[in-house]
Parts: structure tokens; C-alpha cells; sequence
């Protein structure tokens, strides 16, 4: 018996550690968004940001066959100074520009990604900046108090219909932030879903990530909302939120966001390449395998595993494409040696 006991507890550390090993290893590294025009983001944005450039070239043959794209591209990553994650990826591809993945899209439309989320020192001249650029939002910035945090928050839409959700912290005071000087990098996506429990299952059982926050209310008066609902019926639609990341930090997490009481269209089967917008999210992993059959195991679509491609920034790197749902495409890669 006592032998028996030893094997099982054997087997369960085993399995354990071998789980330890098969996993999505951090929040998103970069999130890439395909462009009509890498050199508007670079001359409008990057200097409005206080981002600068990392890298440019053309796209790899390899990440072209992944895509399923046959025209060839061109990349340029862009980065908050003196960060090492939370990049953003501009692909341009050549010919013809496609079509948009949310266009005109509200807030309760589902489907992709609806935004992504940085910090910003200065919420009024973030906006005066943004707005001079063509960015516009569908309220003024709004001051609400999220789980344990006070904040003003504002969603303008601008250059190929992407949306960034840019964030002043203001209780309790803003720590570890050290290179954010007008903006901080990309920390958080959102994505509107339509079925939150089957989003929650992909994310938590097929990406293992756990829950930053979890709340669920309507707005607790009527008024001006940053997601543009109307204003009196702002106490009466319900909104679903889950914050998750694989250690359970805003770190890289993303946003799963539920109506209750609002429906619009439906973008989920425009979130393929190379339509344009907020496209995909790169997530780092080990045992990237197994990881990917957890995954396709669940019944979530994946693409075959492409082996060796250049990752600039991180090096070589094997990588599939997981469909969330939503249709929401999420890169996940492990590095690989030379």
C-alpha cells in the first residue's frame, strides 16, 4: 500500500511539472494590426505616443504561408521606450488594401478585437493630441471606479478603424511605471463577445489564465459611459467583464466584455488576414505542442505548427494560430534555438 501511495504521488508531480511545462508563459508580447499605410501610424501616432520605432523589413515567406497570404508585406514594430513587451506589429500588405474587420463597429458589436489599452500621464493632452490627428470616440473621457481603482477612461477610433482604450490612473496613485512618459505600452485587449462562458472556457481551460477581475453590472446611474450607450439606458444594459492572464495580472491580459440588453452586428467572420484593423495578439508558451492540442482538443480551431520563423526582437521562433471565440486569431510561439 505504501508503495502504492508512492507511485501515485509520483505520477501526479510527474504530470504536474509536465503541465508546468506546457503553457502560455506571459501576457501577449505584441499585438499586430494591419495597415493601408505604415508610414501615417509612424508620422501621426508614434509622436503623439512618445513610442519609437524597433524594427522594419519585409514579412517572412513563412508567416506569409501561416496566414494563408500570397502577396508579400512589410512589417514595422513600434514600442514605448525602454519596455521590453507590449509592442505593437504594422503589417502593410502589398496591392490593394482589404477590407475592414470591425467597420463602423459600436461597442456592442462582437466579434475580433475591439481595442487595446495603454496608460497615459496626461488624459487632456492625450486627447487634444489624438483628436487633432482624426481620432474621435463616441463620449468625452469618463471617470469610474473599476474593482478597486478610480480612473478616466476614453476609446477614440482613428487609422484603419483601430480603437485604443487609453487610461489615466487616478486613485490609487500610479506605481512601476517608470518609462511612461505619454503613453505606456499596450497592457490590455478587449474583445466583445457574444457567448462570454464559451470565451471564458477557451481562455482559462485552453490558454490556462486566470482571473485579474470579474464584474458584472450595469452603470450605477444614468449619464455619459465610455462605451457610448445611451445615456438613459446606461443603468439598464449589463455588462460581463473577465480580465485574465495566465498569472492572473493586468500584465498582457486580455478583456472578455458581454452585453446584456444590446445587441449589433456580428465581425467574427472578418478577423482573418489581410483584412485590415486590430488583427491578431502574440502570446510567448513552452511545450508549444502540447498546448496547442489542449487547445484543439476543447474544439477550438488551430492551424499546424510553422517551424523556425524570424521573430524580430525574440529570434526564431515555431508558432500556430488558435481561432478564440469571437474569431479572434492568437498567435502563440515558442523560441527555438538556431
Amino acid at each position: 500500500m505504501k508503495h502504492l501511495i508512492i507511485l501515485l504521488v509520483t505520477l501526479v508531480c510527474v504530470v504536474a511539472n509536465a503541465a508546468a511545462d506546457q503553457q502560455v508563459t506571459g501576457g501577449y508580447h505584441e499585438l499586430l494590426i494591419v495597415t493601408a499605410d505604415r508610414d501615417s501610424w509612424k508620422n501621426s501616432y508614434v509622436p503623439i505616443a512618445g513610442w519609437e520605432v524597433r524594427d522594419e523589413g519585409s514579412v517572412d515567406p513563412g508567416w506569409l504561408e501561416l496566414w494563408g497570404i500570397s502577396t508579400s508585406a512589410q512589417y514595422t514594430v513600434i514600442g514605448n521606450p525602454g519596455t521590453q513587451r507590449g509592442f505593437i506589429r504594422f503589417i502593410e500588405f502589398d496591392g490593394e488594401p482589404g477590407d475592414f474587420i470591425r467597420p463602423n463597429g459600436q461597442s456592442w458589436d462582437t466579434g475580433g478585437l475591439f481595442d487595446f489599452n495603454m496608460r497615459v500621464a496626461d488624459m487632456a493632452a492625450a486627447r487634444q493630441a489624438l483628436m487633432n490627428a482624426g481620432w474621435a470616440a463616441p463620449s468625452e473621457p469618463v471617470q469610474f471606479s473599476f474593482g478597486p481603482f478610480v480612473v478616466q477612461e476614453w476609446l477614440p477610433r482613428g487609422l484603419d478603424g483601430v480603437r485604443l482604450a487609453v487610461i489615466e490612473r487616478m486613485q490609487p496613485p500610479l506605481e512601476g511605471w517608470p518609462h511612461m512618459k505619454k503613453f505606456s505600452r499596450a497592457f490590455n485587449a478587449t474583445m466583445i463577445v457574444a457567448d462570454i462562458k464559451d470565451a471564458r472556457r477557451f481562455w482559462r481551460e485552453g490558454m490556462g489564465f486566470k482571473s485579474y477581475i470579474e464584474h458584472k453590472a450595469p452603470s450605477k446611474e444614468a449619464g455619459p459611459n465610455v462605451l457610448g450607450i445611451p445615456h438613459n439606458m446606461a443603468t439598464e444594459v449589463v455588462r460581463d467583464v473577465s480580465i485574465l492572464h495566465p498569472d492572473g495580472k493586468n500584465e498582457g491580459s486580455i478583456e472578455l466584455l458581454a452585453y446584456e440588453g444590446a445587441t449589433g452586428a456580428d465581425f467574427s467572420a472578418r478577423t482573418q488576414m489581410p483584412n485590415r484593423g486590430l488583427s491578431r495578439l502574440r502570446f510567448p508558451a513552452t511545450g508549444l505542442g502540447a498546448v496547442r492540442e489542449r487547445i484543439a482538443t476543447l474544439g477550438y480551431p488551430v492551424s499546424g505548427i510553422a517551424r523556425g520563423l524570424p521573430m524580430s526582437g525574440v529570434g526564431p521562433v515555431d508558432v500556430f494560430v488558435a481561432t478564440a471565440p469571437g474569431g479572434t486569431q492568437i498567435e502563440i510561439y515558442e523560441t527555438v534555438s538556431n
